[in-house]
């Protein structure tokens, strides 16, 4: 079985799956009732809607992955974590996510407002009880989080990262934010998708994607069913006062670089072999008689680590590690990019048909 995909093939997936549930809501929308029907504020259709668009993602990556003999399992990195630790970090990441990307997302918002744009972010119900509290956190909350991380971060990803990792991160997560169709969503979900990306680099699992954004979606289900107040004094950061926002944003990055650089160093690295006054990393030599071991300084090491990110230097080494530990074999820039620039080209126009539809 395959366990490699070009940058092209995984694209063409992403594209098959958009596809597979945009037909699977068109035969929706002609049964008339679902949209005249409303169980606590929402309509059925987005009831249905959310869930079977999961379907499709997950079918199309199931089909596919069968007919093209993929082994699907080491692709998407189905398994747990490298260190079971790190998952006692991906609720901070996700609370810094929403810290760094939402004052940015609402001066976003307060752009297309300006300018005449007056689409919604998304459905939501009233939340008249805690039943349908639940029922939305399982349909919009968890369920989106599975299909979209297994057709995002497990296949087009992994495909993506074959010719680089910041490739791989940055042009999966500018598919992410624009296969929503929902310019309200684009700067949020783009920084959501780098998050995720990175996540699943430095834990090797699909599942701990899945929680982030789990979390991510838990967060704003929760604000918005019960919390109207903090969701909207939160959704006013960055737009009314630029120091608050700034603040966010300084702290949320901060904490977003901690905790990357926490879960890199929980997947076991860490020690240093120290010969003749040099220092080299356990896994460049062997111990020697006259070699001893030595713990570096956490703290010094990540204020180095946080420096280095703001030279050129710095990040190229930051994105040659994170490849490094992606375990994707590199193909290189010779391979065909016919399909992401296609995939590319029709989710433009698909995000551009959304924002001209709720400008008219």
């Amino acid at each position: 079985m395959r366990r490699t995909l070009g940058a092209g093939e995984s694209s063409s997936i992403l594209l098959l799956g958009v596809c597979a549930s945009s037909v699977l809501a068109l035969f929706l929308s002609l049964i008339r009732s679902l949209s005249a029907t409303y169980f606590d504020g929402m309509s059925l259709y987005s009831w249905i809607g959310y869930p079977l668009m999961q379907v499709g993602f997950v079918a199309v990556v199931l089909v596919y992955s069968k007919a093209r003999r993929l082994d699907l399992r080491y692709i998407a990195r189905v398994n747990a974590p490298k260190n079971p630790k790190q998952v006692l970090l991906l609720p901070v990441i996700s609370v810094a996510a929403i810290m760094t990307f939402l004052p940015f997302a609402n001066l976003w918002s307060s752009f297309l407002g300006i300018i005449g744009y007056h689409g919604a972010s998304a459905s939501m119900p009233a939340f008249g009880n805690v039943g349908s509290y639940f029922l939305a956190l399982f349909l919009l909350g968890l369920l989106p989080a599975l299909g979209e991380e297994l057709l995002l971060r497990g296949m087009t990803l992994s495909g993506l990262s074959t010719r680089g990792a910041a490739f791989g991160i940055f042009m999966s997560a500018l598919f992410f934010s624009l296969m929503h169709g929902n310019p309200l969503q684009t700067v949020h979900q783009f920084g959501l998708g780098v998050v995720l990306a990175i996540t699943l680099y430095l834990t090797g699992s699909i599942w701990a994607a899945v929680v982030v954004h789990f979390f991510n979606n838990f967060i704003s289900v929760t604000l918005t069913a019960y919390l109207p107040q903090v969701d909207a004094l939160i959704m006013k950061l960055g737009y009314f006062n630029w120091l608050t926002g700034a603040a966010s944003v300084v702290i949320g990055l901060f904490l977003l670089i901690l905790c990357f650089f926490v879960l890199y160093k929980m997947r076991g690295k860490g020690l240093r072999v120290v010969s003749g006054g040099i220092d080299y990393d356990e896994f460049s030599i062997r111990l020697t008689e006259d070699s001893y071991i030595q713990k570096p300084n956490p703290a010094k090491e990540f204020f180095a680590f946080f420096g280095s990110l703001f030279t050129l230097k710095g990040l190229r080494r930051t994105f040659g590690e994170l490849f490094n530990v992606s375990g994707v074999e590199y193909i290189g820039k010779s391979q065909p990019m016919w399909g992401v620039y296609l995939s590319l080209g029709l989710l433009v126009v698909y995000w551009l048909y959304a924002f001209i539809v709720n400008m008219i």
